[in-house]
């Protein structure tokens, strides 16, 4: 059962929405780093 299902105020699917966004742009973060790091281990 999701978090807004149990909440029913209007700011439910807002908080979902934000907190989809933060996940997306943590990964694309932490990607990009992951990737920098792999492509210098393979350039030395």
């Amino acid at each position: 059962m999701r978090l807004a299902d149990k909440v029913d105020m209007g700011n439910g699917d807002l908080f979902e929405m934000m907190t989809y966004l933060i996940v997306i742009l943590i990964s694309a973060v932490v990607m990009t780093i992951w990737l920098k790091r792999r492509g210098r281990r393979k350039r030395k």
